[in-house]
């Protein structure tokens, strides 16, 4: 099967200027529709940000969201209910610093942010980190896992409840010929796409900096996407592995 990165598109002459683009659309801030309740203890790495975002723990002090998600003050972790959890405050921000460049190739390039968190975390059955994944796992038609609190039908109510699909990753050929905006030539090598062509199964508002992961690697972050679960479209999400040097630099880390 082919490596994901091996298709590069150049051609952006249909994109929209970012300074049009406004979150409150569907867009952006995904969802999870067509998946099933699950608990956390099988997803121990996804934490709550804020009331419409998730992230990743990849670390006892470090979480992984999306840079779209903006500045909350805490993180909820060990519960697969989304009122429910425990807070942990947010020690600093940082998102990555190409995230508000002007010139960006497209409006959620970059779509990347860490947390850094004022008390480590005790990890138990509900609460561990997920491994990073590497470019060599980025491959057309895995399977990869979202999970989420985010709305279960497009403009329906968000779920209580922690929720999971499996959706697998679309070439970029493919993905480009969605015929929605932001789609159109201009994905950039770290984004990718999943999901099914008749919709059904996709991510959806509030599911946004949620993770992606796939033998128990976290290879994306939910980003943007048209609608949701919407036939002849694909969930977006940024991909991890791109910016590996750039979580290690901040966290002062290595992940193997």
């Amino acid at each position: 099967m082919p490596d994901i990165d091996n298709i590069d598109y150049n051609d952006r002459s249909d994109m929209r200027d970012a300074n049009y683009f406004s979150y409150d659309n569907n867009y952006g801030e995904d969802k999870i529709v067509g998946g099933i309740e699950v608990d956390i203890n099988l997803y121990p790495y996804h934490v709550s940000y804020g009331t419409n975002c998730g992230g990743a723990i990849i670390d006892k002090k470090w979480v992984l969201t999306a840079g779209h998600c903006g500045k909350k003050p805490y993180v909820k972790v060990g519960s697969k209910y989304l009122n429910q959890g425990k807070k942990v405050d947010v020690k600093a921000y940082h998102v990555h610093p190409n995230w508000g460049a002007k010139n960006k190739e497209h409006p959620f390039d970059y779509d990347f942010q860490l947390l850094e968190l004022k008390q480590p975390l005790k990890f138990d059955e509900n609460i561990q980190a997920v491994k990073l994944a590497h470019i060599e796992d980025m491959v057309i038609g895995k399977v990869v896992t979202v999970t989420g609190w985010g709305n279960t039908e497009e403009n329906g109510p968000y779920s209580n409840v922690l929720r999971a699909v499996r959706v697998p990753i679309i070439s970029k050929e493919n993905c480009q010929n969605v015929p929605f905006p932001y789609f159109r030539g201009g994905l950039t090598s770290r984004m990718f796409c999943a999901g099914f062509s008749e919709g059904k199964k996709d991510a959806c508002q509030g599911d946004s900096g949620g993770p992606a992961v796939a033998y128990d690697r976290l290879l994306g972050m939910v980003s943007f996407g048209y609608g949701c679960a919407t036939p002849g479209s694909y969930g977006v999400y940024s991909k991890v592995p791109k910016v590996r040097n750039w979580i290690e630099k901040v966290t002062g880390l290595s992940f193997p």
